[in-house]
């Protein structure tokens, strides 16, 4: 997880990415082929197994991994010579080996591998989210950093990951992974939600029994889930206000995508800095739903969670009824390009205050009229 290096001494290349649900997609070269990897600082190198075959990869050690969903595998580890982006050549780095078609969910990327932090380690990263590219470079000096930055110090995991200290109030949460592969906001761990009510028992808040989020081996385990109206959270120099937080035992503890890309984002593996610098206002100050989120369970799209006191709740819908219809949508049994668009495009007309859901339970079909409404 340590070793490799970059050919070049000094470089500074501009590549272009492209978003795919919500995630950094890019452009590698190996042997002279071009492949899409995912770009996840929460994870080492990965490479498909189809891949691993075509190049005759032959395994150094088997390791244990886990993902986003607090789920392990053991997996082949293998040493990449060469992969080359933007035409900077990162020699002899670590890569596990997965079936990335075993989550159906990262199946919709159709990537070959991802980038990560082992290899990104070895250079300093910049993201310009608005215009989709993104800087590797030797030195950060080399960059443009505004004087409105803000800066972030961070730790490393073994795989060089960046792990972040968070205060939320007064309640500070440990090693949060900086995840460019998760595309959330700011998800912890449910032992700092505990802290939280016993310190202010009127904190505002919402929960959930669900299973709604995916990592490289698939659906994490049902669990309750809370969210939060936090007043105050901070982490180097960043300060934000009146910010909604997920917590859950079953995760890891997470900042994502949907956070960083309101700013510019510099990674300086070399000086431990996360530097950001605003281009929009953050703004997750709600929780509006109408009360369920889904899942797919052997192709059908079922009810995977439901929030108490909400008008799902309240109108008696159920976790794994099976959604026939929404509106005037109808759902069968799902093709795997159907699920796909389903978690890109979303289930429902948000601008909709009202919608009305047939399920199945149990052989009979049973209708509810549900309101969205705001939770937190």
């Amino acid at each position: 997880m340590k070793s490799g290096e970059v050919e070049q001494e000094e470089f500074k290349v501009n590549i272009p990415f492209e978003y795919n649900l919500g995630m950094i997609i890019l452009k590698v070269n190996i042997s002279g082929e071009e492949y899409d990897f995912l770009l996840d600082t929460g994870a080492p190198n990965v490479i498909s197994k189809e891949l691993a075959q075509k190049y005759a990869l032959s395994n150094i050690f088997e390791r244990k991994f886990g993902d986003s969903q607090g789920q392990t595998s053991d997996l082949e580890m293998i040493k990449l010579d060469e992969i080359s982006i933007g035409g900077i050549n990162f020699l002899n780095t670590g890569a596990a080996v997965a079936d990335l078609k075993q989550s159906k969910e990262v199946g919709c990327l159709q990537i070959d591998g991802l980038i990560g932090s082992n290899l990104m380690r070895k250079a300093v990263w910049k993201f310009d989210y608005e215009n989709q590219i993104i800087t590797i470079s030797n030195s950060v000096a080399s960059l443009n950093i505004s004087e409105s930055s803000e800066k972030i110090p961070f730790l490393t995991q073994i795989t060089g990951t960046p792990i972040i200290d968070i205060t939320l109030n007064d309640v500070k949460e440990k090693n949060v992974v900086v995840d460019l592969g998760s595309n959330g906001d700011i998800w912890l761990s449910k032992k700092t939600f505990n802290k939280l009510v016993d310190t202010d028992p009127a904190i505002s808040r919402a929960v959930s029994f669900s299973s709604s989020s995916s990592g490289l081996y698939g659906i994490g385990a049902k669990d309750s889930v809370h969210h939060a109206l936090i007043s105050n959270i901070s982490f180097g120099d960043v300060a934000l206000k009146n910010t909604v937080v997920e917590f859950t035992n079953e995760s890891a503890s997470t900042i994502g995508t949907n956070y960083f890309k309101n700013y510019d984002l510099i990674i300086n593996w070399f000086d431990k800095e996360i530097i950001v610098t605003k281009k929009k206002e953050y703004d997750n100050s709600s929780l509006t739903s109408y009360g369920f989120s889904f899942n797919n369970k052997n192709d059908r799209l079922i009810v995977g969670g439901i929030y108490t006191n909400s008008s799902a709740d309240h109108a008696g819908l159920k976790i794994n009824d099976i959604i026939l219809k929404i509106d005037t949508k109808k759902y069968g049994v799902l093709t795997a390009d159907q699920w796909c668009n389903i978690i890109e495009n979303g289930l429902f007309n948000e601008e909709k205050s009202t919608i009305t859901v047939i399920v199945l339970r149990q052989n009979e079909e049973l209708t509810f009229h549900l309101e969205k409404t705001k939770l937190l």
